[in-house]
């Protein structure tokens, strides 16, 4: 009788062979040069290749190559050896498990089941020597794992050979396998598929080296850890210590402190289980700290960037930033329509100009440039930038839900969302008390104790704006952009009255030029073909979402890992406590090393008047916060929104032209309710490229309205997050197919860069 491996078979010829296999079931068909079994759906049943005569498999073996199991609960795959339906041997995968069986005077037992791994287990194999019985699995059909061994369960010397699929278990979509080379030795790729795993490891290899190569900073911090050793006491008074343990003056406790630095100083996961939180019952959890430890597989590793350092805690820099943000706790409810007529608006210019010049704003400061950012756009048009005021045209939805831009709703496909939301109460801030705000420092969960207003309205002023900042995940405004930019039908981006396009097929806004299939007209526009998956919509909802994560792992190594910097919150803790001192006649509070310009403006110039009788401020020296539990807890430094919002601004700027004219500026009215039109003498010089600067600022400043940030983390923070996303896009860069295709953007620095082939080269204008 012949041997079981002499039973060859590789099914390139796409027919039966009917003199070697007998096929049970009308579902298994040999096709493009492999079986395949599709079982019907709801019924039991065998469906195998079976040989047409029995085999000797003593001193033999015979072997199928698994291209593709069923994953269908109660379906097996495998391979087996059979005298009759009660002696059998059998190699199968089943419910996620590779599990070697037998079948003796018809009892069935399992001999071992291991997890199925579709690489490791791709073959599978029964063989017999020497009267020991062989299970074999393999992923490349040349080295094989003994998955069972045992003397012969059955006389394998006349057995049918068999393989194919078993639906044990009556289900509606039983799946699909795939089976290939029986007993056949030769078991390499195709010459396509193995080029195609080849370059595919290649690109992977060449992207590494483009990482590996780039520069990759060394990190320093302000040494505030250090630079105060005579204020016994206040050692650490400058560092970030929420919900970590502190004494009666808001000052963190040395040992819980230290307690933080061993952990992030041996990264070891057991040593971040024992750091000391405050002693609130169950205090608030520290964010993430572990999260700048982790390793990308594509774009800049988490610690490749570094930030300079903060500030210092005693700095003049860091006493004007801070009077900064007095004044906009102070202007939380004006609306920016009525800065210039405002008089605690007026008392903000004039003490950013003259007592806090250093704040790290525009000077002079106006009362249209108050509180804005200073990249390029920034200060072109209204305060809001029109991605957070503007919906879609879009002649589906109905009037005053969609159809006009003004309506305030951007079209997600057939849905919307609303660009009004609710707001925070007017008038009411937190953490006044210096009771309150001690309990906090210590833990003290807060969360959910805010309360809102009951009608909707667009951002109006900077509370709006920091009701947007309390609850998103970064990534909403910046997706909302996109869909903007790719849905916005031609016409005058106002009204469905002024339309001349088709929502997502001739739409207002263009691709960047180095899109190989947009903008039309231009050299690269394909006569044939549209983009999708690469430089397509989803492509640029695919890159926001992969640049997001890897821009916060990289700034929360600059939080944890690096700088350590306190949150305004805390500043303000010992601003308190040092005007306290000073008012009490040295008998309460504390001295810090603060630059003296801060106190003095407090207690002498025009901050005086927010802590006065009649002035908004009159619980304390605090810092009022707009969120109930104040900051979150990791270090303020760098931002987390401002960073997010550089990356994701970059992404957004490398897919779209930032030349495209902005038409029909709008701003929300005084009360929120509507937007009205903005005459200003810049609406003409409003561009696509300077509104998406725009809300990367509004989303980062909005936090320090908020109270919870520092202008610098801002300034630092956006290009940080930027030099991310470029690294993304030039490791992406490696891998399109498409001739001459570029991504091609503006820094904020105003440097225009192209992005193509793994290289990033400046573009001279």
């Amino acid at each position: 009788m012949a041997k079981a491996h002499t039973l060859v078979d590789n099914f390139n010829d796409d027919t039966t062979d009917t003199a070697l296999w007998t096929v049970a079931g009308t579902v298994a068909t040999e096709t493009n040069g492999r079986v395949q079994i599709r079982p019907p759906g709801n019924q039991a049943g065998y469906y195998t290749y079976a040989s047409s005569v029995t085999y000797d498999l003593t001193e033999s073996q015979m072997r199928v190559e698994i291209v593709t199991a069923s994953t269908s609960p109660g379906v097996a795959t495998g391979l087996a050896a059979s005298i009759t339906g009660n002696d059998y041997i059998l190699i199968w995968v089943k419910d996620g498990y590779v599990e070697s069986m037998q079948g003796v005077g018809g009892v069935s037992s399992i001999l071992r089941r291991v997890p199925y791994d579709p690489a490791a287990h791709r073959w599978l194999r029964l063989s017999e020597w020497t009267g020991t019985t062989f299970w074999e699995v393999s992923a490349d059909g040349s080295t094989w794992t003994v998955l069972h061994q045992a003397p012969d369960p059955i006389p394998l010397t006349s057995v049918l050979l068999e393989f194919g699929v078993r639906v044990t278990t009556v289900v509606t979509a039983p799946g699909f396998a795939a089976f290939d080379n029986f007993n056949v030795q030769n078991t390499s790729l195709s010459r396509r598929v193995e080029e195609r795993r080849l370059s595919a490891r290649d690109v992977r290899v060449q992207a590494a080296q483009v990482a590996a190569e780039r520069r990759h900073d060394e990190h320093v911090n302000n040494n505030d850890e250090t630079n105060y050793p005579t204020w016994t006491g206040r050692e650490l008074a400058g560092m970030y210590s929420k919900s970590l343990r502190h004494d009666d003056f808001g000052d963190p406790e040395p040992v819980s402190y230290a307690s933080l630095l061993r952990a992030l100083e041996s990264r070891d996961p057991h040593d971040f289980e024992e750091i000391i939180l405050g002693p609130a019952g169950a205090p608030v959890k520290l964010t993430n700290p572990q999260s700048g430890l982790a390793f990308d597989i594509e774009g800049p590793d988490a610690q490749e960037r570094t930030l300079p350092p903060a500030p210092r805690f005693d700095s003049e820099v860091a006493a004007h930033e801070m009077g900064e943000l007095y004044w906009m706790a102070a202007l939380r409810d004006v609306p920016f329509l009525d800065y210039d007529t405002d008089s605690l608006a007026a008392g903000a210019v004039a003490s950013l100009n003259t007592e806090l010049p250093r704040f790290g704003g525009t000077v002079p400061v106006t009362d249209d440039n108050l509180f804005r950012g200073i990249y390029p756009g920034e200060q072109v048009g209204p305060y809001v930038s029109q991605f957070l005021l503007k919906g879609n045209v879009d002649p589906r939805k109905p009037g005053g839900q969609g159809l006009n831009a003004t309506d305030g709703f951007i079209s997600y496909g057939s849905r919307n969302i609303d660009q009004r939301l609710f707001s925070a109460t007017p008038g009411v801030d937190y953490l006044t008390d210096f009771p309150t705000w001690l309990d906090v420092q210590n833990g003290q969960d807060t969360r959910g104790t805010g309360t809102f207003e009951s009608t909707k309205r667009f951002i109006y002023n900077l509370r709006a704006g920091a009701t947007f900042v309390h609850f998103d995940q970064v990534l909403d405004a910046f997706y909302n952009a996109a869909w903007i930019l790719m849905s916005e039908p031609e016409g005058n981006q106002l009204t469905n009255a002024g339309r001349t396009g088709i929502p997502q097929v001739r739409v207002e806004f263009p691709k960047n030029d180095g899109n190989p299939y947009d903008p039309p007209g231009t050299a690269l526009d394909s006569r044939t073909q549209a983009g999708f998956n690469t430089f397509g919509p989803t492509h640029l909802l695919q890159a926001l979402a992969e640049v997001m994560g890897r821009a916060l792992r990289a700034v929360w190594w600059q939080k944890w890992g690096v700088h350590r910097r306190l949150r305004p919150e805390e500043y303000g803790g010992r601003v308190h406590n040092q005007v306290l001192y000073n008012t009490s006649g040295f008998t309460e509070g504390r001295t810090y090393p603060l630059h003296v310009s801060l106190i003095d403006s407090i207690q002498n110039g025009e901050l005086l008047q927010l802590f006065s009788p009649g002035g908004p401020f009159t619980d304390s020296w605090l810092l009022p916060q707009a969120y109930p539990e104040g900051a979150p807890t990791h270090p303020a430094y760098g931002a987390g929104h401002a960073t997010g919002s550089g990356a994701l601004v970059t992404i957004l700027k490398a897919f779209f032209s930032e030349d495209t004219p902005i038409e029909n500026p709008v701003q929300a009215s005084a009360d929120g309710l509507s937007l009205v039109a903005y005459a200003g003498a810049d609406a003409g010089q409003m561009t696509v490229g300077g509104e998406l600067n725009k809300l990367a600022g509004n989303i980062s400043l909005f936090r320090n309205a908020a109270g919870v940030h520092w202008r610098s983390d801002y300034t630092e923070s956006l290009p940080f997050g930027e030099s991310i996303a470029i690294g993304l896009l030039q490791e992406m860069s490696l891998g399109f197919n498409e001739d001459d295709a570029f991504f091609e953007l503006t820094r904020f620095d105003g440097q225009k860069i192209r992005i193509f082939d793994g290289k990033v080269v400046p573009v001279v204008v």
